[in-house]
């Protein structure tokens, strides 16, 4: 095993600097070559992507265009759309620098949801044509089922009949997209074998798919093979990654029961199981983001139903299992990094970039990828940035994640050195506008806090009224204002209602301040009356005079048991600093809407020896 691993981190290497390129498919076909094809090229004939793109001079690179934005229609010009492996269009342009027939190394940039091509076509550090002049091609495409890639008429033609819809980031299809695209590219010897990935969002989970998977692809079958360009078969692999906001498991980014924890390794059944809360305010912004695209009508791709599952998930509790249970199960193997086995020696370089105030992929989804990598004893570079930045509530500190994502990509791709791993977790401040706070760094986030404050409440005495949380309990008022996918922000003060219904326990923070540097974990003895209970945990800073800034917000799906039965769960991580005379304050409740979907049963959760522990430096 280390022999293989040992060969696996050399292979890279040698395909990320592209001397394998000239070894790799020696006697695989008739001619030359891929080396020689390459020389060959660079003395006859300019570069023509995918022997259909022209390049022109542009902004001190070359562009060689797809479908140009004032094209109506594939009848209105030439359909320069790309055939994808399984003939699918997809309309794609490649940047490259202006001299030299390459091979180049090849940085891919992949869109956010319902975004295009012309997301990352620009002279911004990280966008096409300055990384292009800075020495890299740029393959920037838009994906199967959006925009001209099959997505809207009138660029639904025949050629997308066969699976030209949203697949939701599928390894079988979306990922395969890329993976064929740079194979086609490294075939032309336009490109080197070993390709860096980047993204953010619904690209930056692609690029972290496509990160473990490395060197392997996933048929429409769903078996994985070794990755090899079309025509060629060069050993093509993902040397470097850099992924923003991106996930580990789709079902706990979107549908979140709380069982997971950021101290052990998620399994797929940990987060599917019991059924998690419905993020709902997020799902039906994303769900909208996708019909109006490419959809597979009900019932035609029982893996990829979207509408389906959105109906079936609006519907509530009492959730069907066995549908419930299929949708996990499309979602966790074939759209989620947590389905992929690691490859043989670890993946290559990656770097994750994730908000600790993104409440749709939050820290935790990267560092769900770290502890596996780690556990795996992965043993190439794997470093964690955690900071303000990402979607709202993320608050717009302005830190240096960018430029460091890119650097370790030139690291890796240009300049041919080792990244470090680590970690790296920036203090959340506001308003958004404010510097950031302290940077810390670590090889894990666990290591950052030096101990820990508990918040605890007594045992509920003899003859004293419970402290219970039930399905009504709650402030609307304050849940609207709490609400992030309607632009709610992170940085705004609040004053929370004392409601009956909701279960509070709170510490003054003294003299001095403290800062948190990881997420609150809850301890508590539950027992049910009523139906499909939840508890939506939340972490309040509240200043002298009353008012409030939330810290933290996690939902828990508590066990269906009338017996008292001890639980214990995690809010999601941050960083942030209460000042002194402040007061740290949590409340249990039984309902966020519009938030998380308000459950359908009715239930009263009776609580019992409530702790609260912070980690803190």
């Amino acid at each position: 095993m280390n022999t293989l691993r040992r060969r696996s981190r050399l292979v890279r290497a040698l395909l990320a600097t592209g001397v394998v390129a000239g070894l790799a498919g020696c006697g695989s076909g008739p001619g030359s070559s891929p080396a020689t094809t390459s020389t060959m090229a660079a003395t006859t004939t300019p570069p023509k992507p995918f022997a259909l793109l022209g390049c022109v001079a542009s902004q001190g690179v070359r562009f060689c265009g797809g479908v140009p934005s004032s094209q109506p229609s594939p009848t209105a010009g030439p359909d320069l759309r790309i055939p994808s492996f399984d003939g699918t269009p997809l309309d794609a342009d490649v940047t490259i620098p202006a001299t030299g027939n390459g091979p180049f190394p090849l940085l891919v940039i992949l869109h956010g949801l319902g975004q295009n091509k012309s997301f990352a076509e620009g002279t911004a550090p990280g966008q096409s044509l300055t990384e292009a002049a800075n020495g890299y091609a740029v393959l920037t495409y838009t994906a199967r089922g959006f925009g001209r890639s099959c997505g809207q008429a009138p660029w639904i033609t025949t050629a997308c009949d066969k699976a030209g819809w949203i697949h939701l980031a599928d390894q079988r299809y979306e990922i395969r997209d890329t993976q064929w695209l740079a194979g086609v590219l490294a075939d032309e010897g336009l490109v080197r074998p070993g390709i860096a990935v980047t993204g953010v969002s619904y690209g930056g989970g692609q690029a972290i798919e496509l990160a473990l998977l490395d060197n392997r692809i996933r048929n429409t079958d769903g078996t994985i093979v070794a990755w090899t360009s079309p025509v060629r078969h060069l050993p093509m692999s993902v040397a470097a990654t850099y992924a923003e906001w991106g996930w580990n498991d789709l079902v706990s980014s979107l549908f979140p029961n709380g069982a997971a924890l950021t101290s052990r390794v998620a399994s797929p059944a940990t987060d599917a199981q019991p059924v998690g809360i419905d993020k709902k305010a997020w799902v039906d912004l994303l769900y909208g983001l996708t019909k109006s695209n490419n959809l597979s009508a009900p019932g035609q791709d029982p893996q990829a139903d979207l509408t389906t599952w959105d109906q079936e998930i609006n519907q509530g509790e009492p959730y069907n299992p066995t549908e419930v249970a299929q949708i996990d199960t499309a979602i966790e193997q074939y759209k989620s990094p947590i389905g992929i086995p690691l490859p043989a020696g670890g993946p290559g370089a990656i770097m994750l970039q994730n908000g600790f105030t993104d409440p749709l992929f939050p820290a935790s989804e990267a560092l769900q990828v770290q502890d596996r990598l780690m556990a795996a004893h992965d043993p190439n570079p794997v470093d964690i940035l955690l900071d303000g930045v990402g979607h709202p509530w993320a608050v717009t500190n302005p830190v240096a994640a960018g430029p460091a994502g890119l650097q370790f990509l030139d690291d890796v791709m240009l300049h041919g050195t080792r990244p470090p791993s680590g970690l790296q977790a920036t203090v959340v401040t506001c308003p958004g506008s404010a510097a950031p706070g302290p940077t810390y760094t670590g090889p894990t986030l666990a290591t950052l806090s030096s101990h820990s404050l508990t918040l605890s409440a007594p045992s509920t005495a003899v003859g004293s009224p419970p402290s219970v949380v039930n399905s009504t309990g709650g402030d609307l008022s304050l849940a609207s204002a709490l609400d992030p996918a309607h632009g709610k922000p992170f940085c705004q003060t609040l004053r929370p209602e004392s409601l009956t219904g909701v279960v509070t326990v709170s510490s003054p923070v003294g003299p001095t301040p403290v800062t948190l540097v990881g997420p609150a974990e809850i301890s508590a003895t539950l027992s049910l009356a009523g139906s499909d209970p939840e508890l939506i945990g939340l972490l309040w800073d509240v200043a002298p005079d009353g008012s409030s800034q939330i810290v933290e917000v996690s939902p828990f799906r508590p066990p269906a048991a009338t017996a008292p039965t001890a639980v214990a769960f995690q809010l999601l991580p941050n960083a942030y600093q209460f000042p002194a005379g402040d007061t740290i304050e949590l409340q249990l409740v039984g309902s966020l809407a519009p938030q998380f979907r308000a459950s359908s049963g009715t239930f009263t959760e009776t609580v019992d020896g409530l702790s609260v522990s912070l980690p803190v430096r």
